[in-house]
């Protein structure tokens, strides 16, 4: 028997008027890799998250929580907000009754069926702490035990999709950071902590001698058309007893007119 068809919002954090190349080679990505009868929809917000750190991730994560608001709205089976470091993704999840999925949470847990001890390679520096406290978050420090930074720019992998010679740099680095983070602590896989790199090197085979290489993103899409099908089984997308409480429906409308006010 067939599952009924589904719609998956996808909540990029990069925007559409700066990061179009990206986004239409996603949303390509994304039709290639869905079940059958999943459709998947991107979207972006504006600004996207360039100004790398805690309060543009804040603001990002307002943002998307409010995007997220209205693909529910709009019937949406679920969301997948498609952002390794997963800003206000527990937010996120008391606003609506639909499974919303991060994509830093959704592939490292699968990562860690897939080998015992997992290393993420970041794009900047500035994001080892943020990891550091996701990986704790989730329960995972004893099995996500690395991170290295390639210390590029959100705009300097986009700018890679139309250079082979960008993408082959980035790709030497990541390699290099794999290969050390196998001899030195022992990971037996790596993935890049989010879908710029994710999505450059969708299709090449990127080897890294003792270790699997896996694509977060085709993680995280598996969790989320998995997560369609339990909540109609369960009848429900979280538990609603603790840490993903429902928000009362004037919580919601008062971050959906902070948002707003703050587009005028």
């Amino acid at each position: 028997m067939s599952s009924p068809p589904s719609r998956i919002m996808y909540q990029s954090f990069t925007d559409p008027a700066v990061h179009q190349p990206y986004l239409s080679r996603l949303q390509a990505y994304l039709t290639e890799i869905a079940a059958p009868g999943v459709t998947y929809e991107v979207r972006g917000i504006s600004p996207g998250d360039t100004q790398l750190g805690r309060l543009s991730e804040l603001r990002c994560g307002v943002q998307s929580v409010a995007g997220i608001v209205a693909a529910a709205e709009e019937g949406f089976d679920a969301v997948l907000v498609g952002h390794f470091q997963d800003a206000c993704l527990y937010e996120a999840r008391t606003a609506v009754d639909i499974p919303v999925i991060g994509h830093g949470e959704a592939s490292m847990l699968q990562a860690c069926m897939l080998g015992g001890r997992i290393g993420l390679v970041t794009l900047d520096p500035v994001y080892l702490s943020w990891h550091s406290e996701q990986i704790a978050r989730y329960g995972l420090s004893s099995r996500v035990v690395d991170v290295r930074p390639l210390r590029i720019t959100p705009d300097q992998a986009v700018a890679a999709y139309g250079d082979d010679a960008a993408y082959q740099s980035i790709k030497d680095t990541f390699v290099s950071l794999a290969v050390t983070m196998v001899r030195e602590s022992g990971v037996d896989v790596v993935m890049s902590a989010g879908g710029l790199f994710a999505l450059l090197s969708a299709r090449d085979h990127v080897e890294v001698p003792g270790a699997l290489v896996v694509n977060p993103t085709l993680l995280a899409v598996r969790q989320a058309e998995a997560s369609v099908a339990i909540t109609r089984a369960m009848g429900t997308p979280v538990s609603r007893a603790g840490t993903f409480a429902m928000a009362t429906p004037q919580a919601v409308k008062e971050l959906l007119t902070l948002v707003k006010e703050t587009r005028r």
